[in-house]
């Protein structure tokens, strides 16, 4: 997707508020399905504000036809509420500016932190960061616009392989997720943001500020979000890091009922047999290590759902 240009880019934030001349603009790094570019602009009264514009993806937008309308309304949800998420500004699916659908919002200042100074505070400020998401209060009638987080692993389990024989145990983990799919409703169905990881938080001071880029979000059981970023901590930072997240999340949400935990791991395991690892900038030793536990959770997730009672 091109980076908009300068025109363009002037013309939607006019669009938002006519007062507002835009400055300059800049592309941010980090967005891997979206174009995402920073609009500086500037009042009728001289005062200086940042903008990010995103431009969405034909994959997404595949998925999720209404993509910036959906983001817009629950980001102003969101907001709301109080949680840290970037305010929304201008949501255009008519292309009639920018080419495609895009989403206009409030710039956050704040960084990706992918080596934590201080790992244990990091990890329990991202399980505070998403129970505070799940007991936001929103209820389904609130998002009807959101898709339901258990037919996305329906999907997914109606696609593949994704990986090559033998890197991981697609198939095992796919024939195991059946057998196990769907997990009871044991859980009240919350928000999801539906792609937590710390790719997705932004960070300012050793304090997390900013939970970004809802274009993945969904409803139902809070479980699928926690899973997910499980097995992302213990990618990047091993088991110790990954149970603390656990346990700093359940101790904040004591009503969460775990019985579902494990479905929603292997869901998570699943989904990453898709992630192309071997093409990320890093070292062949830790990608490989990246593999193993990869193996390892599914391992973990199975084991534990043959040993629970029927």
């Amino acid at each position: 997707m091109p980076v908009v240009s300068r025109e363009l880019a002037g013309e939607l934030v006019r669009a938002f508020r006519p007062g507002l001349r835009l400055l300059r603009l800049w592309p941010l790094a980090g967005a891997v399905s979206s174009q995402v570019t920073c609009l500086e602009v500037q009042g009728a009264d001289g005062a200086r504000r940042i903008l990010v514009l995103r431009q969405y993806g034909a994959a997404n937008l595949a998925t999720v036809p209404h993509l910036a309308d959906a983001e817009y309304r629950l980001l102003k949800l969101l907001s709301a509420a109080g949680l840290p998420v970037p305010r929304p500004c201008l949501a255009d699916e008519s292309g009639a500016i920018v080419p495609g659908s895009c989403l206009l919002t409030e710039y956050i200042d704040g960084e990706r932190v992918h080596e934590p100074a201080d790992l244990p505070s990091f990890t329990r400020q991202l399980g505070a960061a998403l129970a505070a998401v799940h007991d936001c209060g929103l209820a389904r009638a609130d998002v009807p616009f959101l898709p339901d987080a258990g037919d996305r692993v329906l999907d997914e389990l109606g696609t593949g392989p994704h990986t090559a024989a033998g890197v991981v145990p697609e198939t095992t983990i796919r024939h195991a997720l059946q057998a196990n799919w769907p997990p009871p409703q044991v859980s009240e169905p919350v928000v999801l943001h539906g792609d937590y990881w710390p790719g997705n938080v932004l960070w300012r001071g050793g304090r997390l500020v900013a939970v970004i880029d809802w274009e993945e979000a969904a409803f139902g059981d809070p479980l699928a979000d926690l899973a997910n970023i499980r097995l992302e901590i213990l990618w990047h930072f091993g088991t110790a890091a990954m149970d603390m997240l656990t346990s700093e999340y359940l101790t904040l949400r004591p009503a969460a009922e775990t019985a579902t935990l494990h479905a929603w791991d292997l869901g998570a395991a699943l989904r990453a047999c898709e992630f192309p690892l071997e093409t990320l900038p890093l070292p062949a030793g830790k990608i490989a290590s990246m593999r193993a536990a990869h193996r390892d959770f599914a391992a973990a997730a199975m084991s534990q759902l043959r040993a629970a009672p029927r």
